[in-house]
């Protein structure tokens, strides 16, 4: 028995050993950075260009790749840091002028981006002088740098995304749907080309090609939080409310403290009938959904649900004043009024939103039960 425990132990430590050995051939964290940097995960390419940077702080490439990932995640102070490590390290990069340029416009400073810009004619160079016209509010120029852009030299597929975001902003289908379909030849599986591509189906009323595009991100990238937004709306618009529980739980752990996805997390509850958790989840975090007006109108429903009339009312009065033609918060609003016997109040709500063409059944019931003496 002891002899046969000893030979146990003896080679659980070999093992052990043969393990440890194994262990200390670590994969070059430069290189996984640049893999994972490749597949779009800018998070653990950081992750990665920090701990080659542990072990060599002025290690060209890591510092390149941490200058290139902090742009991608749209950190521009944090990228032009690591540009001046990189040039402090003794290295130009051949496209300095093009990085710095559009760090420098992520932190809102369209003027010296445009300096620097000075003497550039690539592709690239026109898409950020685009940007920069319309952080300056000047859609006209940045029209006239996309298709400058069109004629340069250079990737292109960062101009065709950037484009068509441009024409969804402006809600000109037509001209997003050119540079929509130049993004998807040169790049079909990016992020930023699905993201176009959603807002594109979105426009067009098609929520299913919409969904699909957002959830392609959410597989390369399963945390992105406009694609789990994105998602989560036309998956509710198809009634896909199984798919989209998923999604909500996967948002509320991503970012617990996110209003949004405090709402979403509250609505699911509601929906399952759970008006207590739903009352107690937006209660919980009651300051911040005070600028959230979906969020305000939920919390209001749970306390007429659970039969606090006089604090529905406060949450639901200034909505109603606010949108008189909201039919969602007057179907609410009036429903409190009516609880609280004051159905000629609750029919006056409900004036504006019954004369409607599109008006619902539901608004002829409250509008009745109003009349009612």
């Amino acid at each position: 028995m002891a002899a046969r425990l000893l030979s146990s132990i003896a080679l659980i430590t070999a093992m052990a050993g043969t393990l440890g050995a194994c262990s200390l051939i670590m994969p070059d964290p430069v290189e996984q950075a640049q893999e994972s940097f490749a597949a779009q995960d800018y998070i653990a390419a950081r992750t990665d260009a920090l701990r080659a940077l542990q072990q060599d702080e002025n290690d060209a490439a890591a510092l390149e790749l941490l200058a290139r990932v902090h742009l991608a995640m749209g950190q521009g102070g944090d990228a032009l840091m690591a540009l001046e490590r990189l040039q402090n390290a003794g290295v130009r990069l051949a496209d300095a002028n093009l990085i710095e340029a559009e760090a420098l416009l992520q932190m809102g400073d369209h003027e010296l981006a445009l300096e620097l810009l000075a003497g550039e004619d690539s592709a690239e160079s026109w898409r950020l002088r685009a940007l920069a016209a319309n952080l300056a509010g000047d859609t006209e120029t940045a029209e006239a740098a996309f298709a400058n852009g069109h004629e340069a030299e250079g990737d292109k597929r960062k101009l065709f995304t950037a484009e068509a975001s441009h024409h969804l902003i402006q809600g000109n289908a037509e001209a997003a749907r050119l540079a929509v379909g130049e993004a998807q030849r040169l790049s079909p599986d990016t992020i930023e080309t699905l993201l176009i591509s959603a807002r594109l189906a979105q426009l067009d009323g098609e929520p299913e090609l919409a969904s699909r595009a957002y959830l392609a991100i959410l597989d390369v990238a399963p945390t992105d939080r406009p694609a789990l937004l994105g998602a989560i709306r036309e998956l509710d618009s198809l009634g896909r409310i199984d798919l989209l529980r998923e999604l909500i739980q996967r948002g509320r752990a991503a970012y617990p403290a996110d209003v949004e996805f405090v709402y979403l997390t509250a609505s699911l509850h509601g929906y399952d009938g759970n008006w207590a958790a739903a009352r107690d989840l937006l209660q919980e975090y009651e300051s911040q959904i005070a600028g959230h007006d979906d969020a305000r109108g939920l919390y209001g429903q749970a306390l007429l649900e659970l039969g606090q009339l006089e604090l529905a009312r406060a949450q639901l009065a200034p909505l109603n004043r606010r949108y008189p033609d909201n039919p969602a918060y007057a179907r609410i609003f009036a429903r409190i009024l009516i609880e609280l016997d004051e159905k000629r109040q609750a029919r006056a709500v409900m004036r504006p939103i019954a004369a409607r063409a599109d008006a619902q059944d539901i608004d002829r019931e409250l509008m009745q039960l109003a009349a009612e003496t």
